[in-house]
């Protein structure tokens, strides 16, 4: 690997591109959702046992996944600074242990079904509602999680809670009633009755001017006053099921959604007079129609809302605009979803519990010709027919609850290596005819389940595990993996490795965390140095990739700025600003496809839009952005902002729908796979069919 010429090379930028649209994976549905200010975290849980944790300091951004055990979806979440907490239908009160993705504390307060929780405004007690009407209070303080209170048993499940704003009363939703308890003494204070006893109540808010906010299943938003048990106001928002509920900090807006039909509506608190008196009414402000199927949970953050149900699809709209542009992010895997054989023009896909090989189409003939007489410019796209259709070849599914959290085929189509949560696989891939073969006996013990697997070009094998942070690497015979030498990237790399890359040539290794750290090691054979760090970025590290024949890796981040840094001499040679592209402040770069014939022009892509950027030789880096840069490496050399740093144009952009992984297949072919929104909402039931004015 050697470093860029003066002149840099020209030519290149000109690309085959194929897109894979028959990549679908089944929608899981949202249940509920927590946000934490102090982390600037959303917590959110699925129908399938599983909490993603996204980080909204920027663009949001899928940051960690904690895998539950099977059977046991979270119904509520609750934060307390930045403790999470959840319950779920076995009857466990979990707080998360956020770095190793793991249950700190389990708590068991009733034995039954647990469906609700809510924290204290003081973050020193939780309350937990039950299936037999129980509701428990535990105390939270010193770090722990200690019994204290039982309340008096009510009829129904209690489905929702909510803390007064002292933290003295509590106000609970059952079927058909209210209630206000007494937080001290676990008593009733006063019941509402709802319109008829079979009305459930989904969700609840309460005001500083002690306001009780309740959503029913009859599709009512009811008011009532906590002091005297007085109802206020009551209207009908939705035909059915008003699920969630959700106020600004000001306590001036009013979000509302459910069922019938799946709009998200908005009130605004509104002084109306009326000759000398002068009242306040909750008006109907706005309403959203961006979901086709049922929302079950939505939160109410610096006047965007969030908001996810049935589809599965994670929507974020504005509170306040009257056209208001949205964002969705569909409910990807964490991770690498797509691994290319570049040899045979192999594409390995992996879904939650199977891996799918195909083989890749190609062009007419006749079109073949177009491809290497092509002179457009840069930007330009021109559709190709297909002589040969996409094949799939073969599927490998894993039994019972198991997950695969990571694939990987490698280059030459020899090896497909998959791990779950539990263990790891790998099998010898032959073809004509096509077989593949477990590899069974004589297995090194250090194959263990790894959240990352990357084959290299030099036919070895690296897997790192994610509890001890261990890149264990293997060299690959004919029919045997033999175990070479583990590098331990702990002391650098503390928390989760959510990017991993080694070089072209295998000889540098990149790793990027959780807490914003990326770090660098030399790779000489089984020798290893830890090279450097670079300078610790404002927000998350989204993409990560190295040039093939440059010491230069390239840099994206959750603000959407991209950066390149030179391994040898330790500098920027690139630097954007934030927010270059315009669709970065709703999907974050997700990818970074790099050319190796022009390393002046960069694809990268979010999910919405292939990007090509093109190297600016007129740029000069402000003056603030040399002084953020001059923290030091290593001990040996500080990092600096190269004299001739430049930032990058954007030139073009393609359009896709829930596009998932892009990866070069050739000097001159790219493939794409995406996920069309009609494939993505196929599985789910015909969504909702709201009448419209002027139609019968």
């Amino acid at each position: 690997m050697t470093n860029i010429a003066e002149k840099e090379p020209e030519g290149g930028g000109k690309h085959r591109l194929h897109n894979v649209r028959f990549y679908t994976i089944k929608p899981q549905g949202i249940l509920s959702m927590a946000y934490s200010k102090t982390s600037k975290c959303l917590a959110l849980s699925r129908q399938v046992p599983v909490i993603e944790l996204w980080n909204l300091e920027h663009t949001p951004y899928l940051d960690l996944v904690i895998h539950l055990q099977p059977d046991s979806p979270v119904e509520s979440l609750a934060w307390a600074g930045n403790r999470l907490f959840s319950v779920d239908l076995t009857g466990k009160l979990i707080e998360w242990d956020l770095t190793k993705l793991k249950p700190r504390y389990e708590h068991s307060p009733t034995g039954n079904a647990l469906w609700s929780l809510d924290v204290n405004p003081a973050e020193t007690e939780i309350a937990v509602g039950s299936e037999e009407g129980h509701i428990n209070i535990l105390s939270i303080e010193n770090d722990e999680i200690t019994y204290k209170s039982l309340f008096n048993k009510q009829s129904g499940r209690v489905l929702c809670l909510k803390f007064d704003k002292t933290g003295t009363k509590l106000v609970s939703g059952t079927e058909g009633f209210v209630r206000i308890w007494n937080v001290l003494k676990g008593t009733t204070l006063h019941t509402m009755t709802l319109i008829n006893n079979d009305v459930i109540v989904w969700s609840l808010q309460v005001l500083s001017d002690n306001t009780i906010i309740a959503g029913d299943s009859a599709g009512y938003v009811t008011f009532w006053n906590a002091e005297s048990a007085t109802q206020i106001d009551s209207s009908r928002v939705l035909d059915k099921n008003v699920f969630a509920l959700a106020v600004n900090e000001t306590e001036d807006r009013l979000v509302c959604t459910g069922m019938q039909p799946p709009l998200i509506r908005l009130f605004n608190k509104t002084q109306i007079r009326r000759e000398e008196s002068t009242s306040e009414r909750w008006i109907k402000f706005l309403q959203r129609d961006v979901h086709k199927h049922y929302v079950k949970s939505l939160v109410l953050i610096d006047g965007q809302i969030f908001s996810g149900g049935l589809d599965g699809i994670l929507t974020v709209t504005s509170s306040e605009k009257l056209r208001a542009k949205f964002s969705q992010h569909a409910p990807f895997l964490k991770g690498c979803v797509a691994s290319l054989a570049i040899s045979e023009k192999l594409l390995l896909l992996r879904y939650p519990k199977s891996l799918h090989l195909w083989r890749l189409g190609s062009a007419a003939s006749e079109d073949k010709d177009k491809i290497t007489g092509w002179a457009q410019s840069l930007g330009t796209s021109e559709e190709l027919l297909l002589e040969q259709p996409p094949q799939k070849l073969l599927e490998l599914n894993v039994k019972g609850p198991n997950f695969i959290q990571a694939s990987a085929i490698s280059p030459d189509a020899n090896w497909i290596c998959y791990s779950t949560l539990n263990e790891l696989r790998i099998r010898r891939l032959q073809r004509d005819p096509l077989q593949v073969h477990r590899l069974v006996e004589d297995l090194p013990k250090e194959l263990q389940p790894a959240s990352h697997i990357i084959f290299t070009k030099q036919e070895r094998l690296a897997l790192l595990h994610p509890q001890s942070n261990h890149l264990s690497w293997f060299d690959l015979k004919e029919d045997r993996v033999v175990f070479e030498y583990s590098v331990d990237l702990s002391d650098h790399c503390k928390n989760t490795i959510s990017h991993l890359v080694v070089s072209s040539g295998g000889d540098y290794l990149v790793a990027a965390t959780s807490d914003q750290i990326i770090s660098v090691w030399n790779l000489h054979g089984k020798q290893y140095k830890h090279l450097l760090n670079l300078p610790r970025h404002q927000a998350r590290t989204t993409a990560l990739s190295m040039h093939e024949d440059l010491p230069r890796m390239v840099v994206a981040y959750a603000n959407g700025q991209i950066v390149e840094y030179d391994l040898v001499d330790r500098k920027f040679t690139c630097e954007t600003e934030e927010y270059l592209i315009p669709g970065t402040r709703y999907y974050c770069i997700s990818g970074i496809s790099l050319d190796p014939r022009n390393p002046n022009v960069f694809l990268v892509h979010n999910e919405t839009t292939l990007y090509v950027l093109e190297r600016n030789d007129n740029f000069e880096p402000k003056e603030e952005v040399i002084k953020s840069k001059t923290k030091k490496l290593s001990k040996e050399k500080p990092s600096s902002i190269a004299e001739n740093s430049k930032s990058l144009t954007l030139k073009t952009k393609l359009l896709r729908q829930h596009l998932v992984h892009v990866s070069r297949l050739s000097p001159n072919e790219l493939v794409n796979v995406s996920i069309s929104t009609n494939n993505l909402l196929a599985p789910l039931p015909t969504p909702f069919q709201r009448k419209k004015f002027g139609t019968k």
